[in-house]
């Protein structure tokens, strides 16, 4: 069931156990310019939006701009402020490099979340969990992973439709409080990854933080020395299964790249499915018989 109290509309499909499905942009030729933000905002057949900073220059300013071309006024007077897309970044640092700073600017921004690349042990994404939210009470029942991000919540707070103190109560993680909105991705995309990924999924279990585990293929491959996506790659596709096998044993959706074999990796716990390439602005990713054959 959809909580009113609920600012993000993504957790309550992936808590209904429904899959979502996101576009990439500023990436292989989705730009972020208006008419890509109208044309995205208007196409039902996408939930929410990736926005890179990784292999593109880290400009705050033009995320900002993508952020406010999306909000349509006859979109939201009709539906609500959560008919507009949520967008989540994927973060230009590494899971190693432990980057505070970008974690806290880019939240403020106002995204409804963060994609972290290259997630390769537990310390790294309880790092980025903890960089991720608020320092909360010392007597808090969920004072771990204890909050490091820096208090300035007045321009997210504006982008979500909320005063601060309602931004402050309902941006912290989903999993770790009832009103938590902001939905962390961790990529895992490398043999190192793969090794450790029910460590992983298990600290975020026991921390309670519900998070997405992304299967990376592009990079996994490269590191195992295989065909990066084409040709034979065992390691690979038995590491893809790893993940999505910790996924499920530990409750946790898992993202895939593409919809080669939807039915089969949803069967296998990927609830979250992205498309790129500047054809998807206006068409569907699946036929409506494949999205029905999936729940939506």
């Amino acid at each position: 069931m959809a909580s009113p109290a609920r600012v993000n509309p993504l957790i309550d499909l992936l808590e209904d156990d429904k899959p979502i499905f996101c576009l990439w942009v500023n990436y292989y030729g989705v730009g972020t310019d208006y008419q890509a933000a109208t044309a995205i905002q208007a196409n039902p057949n996408y939930d929410f939006i990736l926005y890179d900073l990784e292999h593109q220059p880290y400009n705050l300013d033009q995320l900002r701009g993508f952020l406010q071309d999306l909000l349509d006024p006859a979109t939201i007077e009709a539906n609500g402020r959560r008919a507009i897309k949520p967008v989540i970044p994927r973060l230009p640092a590494a899971g190693r490099e432990l980057n505070q700073w970008v974690i806290k600017q880019v939240l403020d921004t106002g995204v409804a979340g963060l994609m972290f690349p290259h997630i390769e042990t537990a310390e790294e994404a309880l790092h980025a969990v903890a960089a991720a939210r608020y320092a909360q009470r010392p007597d808090a029942a969920d004072f771990e992973p204890e909050g490091k991000r820096g208090y300035s919540p007045a321009v997210p707070a504006r982008y979500w439709g909320l005063n601060q103190f309602e931004y402050e109560l309902k941006s912290d993680i989903w999993g770790l409080d009832p009103d938590g909105n902001l939905l962390l991705i961790f990529i895992i995309e490398s043999y190192r990854g793969v090794e450790n990924v029910r460590e992983i999924a298990k600290a975020l279990t026991d921390a309670g933080v519900k998070a997405i585990l992304w299967a990376g293929g592009g990079d996994l491959a490269l590191s195992y020395g295989e065909p990066v996506y084409g040709g034979d790659a065992p390691r690979t596709d038995a590491g893809i299964d790893a993940i999505l096998a910790a996924g499920k044993e530990f409750g946790l959706p898992v993202g895939m790249n593409g919809y080669l074999d939807a039915q089969s990796d949803f069967d296998k716990g990927a609830r979250a499915f992205f498309t790129v390439g500047p054809a998807s602005l206006g068409v569907a990713p699946l036929s409506e018989e494949a999205r029905k054959a999936l729940g939506r």
